[in-house]
């Protein structure tokens, strides 16, 4: 069985770093244009409850309509750089996990600080770096318990 070790701070290349320092300094700014400074053009964007958008400005915008409805001052901190994958040598997927503060959905529940695991495209590097895909899944914490692959790589 293939276990697979997180990657060190050191071990993550420095533009990969560097984009989600970025992302994160903007969500917590509510800057949301500067959320997607380097996301290209086309970029899919699916939400942690299966939103799909196509293209950067349909990704802004829902984010700025988000954003007025729930996010405006719910900190961001990335928790994990899980891994990041070379597909090709312009191409590569990085999985992270965010940790998200408390904030309420427009259906008025409350959503209590949870974590999210994201799988994000990047194409290009260094200043040529371009976002062009992210799937953003919300972690069920009860269900987490239950990984079966968590608890055969803890034994």
């Amino acid at each position: 069985m293939e276990t697979r070790s997180m990657p060190s701070p050191s071990a993550t290349p420095a533009d990969i770093v560097a984009w989600l320092e970025a992302h994160c300094r903007a969500w917590n700014e509510d800057d949301v244009p500067g959320m997607f400074a380097t996301a290209a053009p086309d970029l899919h964007w699916v939400n942690v409850v299966g939103m799909h958008w196509h293209g950067r400005d349909a990704s802004i915008a829902a984010h700025v309509a988000f954003f007025r409805q729930m996010f405006a001052g719910v900190p961001l901190t990335l928790a994990a750089i899980e891994s990041v994958t070379a597909v090709d040598v312009n191409v590569r997927v990085v999985v992270v996990r965010w940790q998200v503060g408390d904030y309420v959905v427009p259906t008025g529940e409350v959503i209590a600080g949870e974590e999210n695991r994201m799988s994000l495209v990047f194409s290009g590097s260094d200043d040529a770096l371009r976002l062009r895909h992210v799937a953003n899944v919300r972690i069920d914490p009860i269900a987490a318990r239950h990984d079966p692959v968590h608890s055969m790589n803890a034994g």
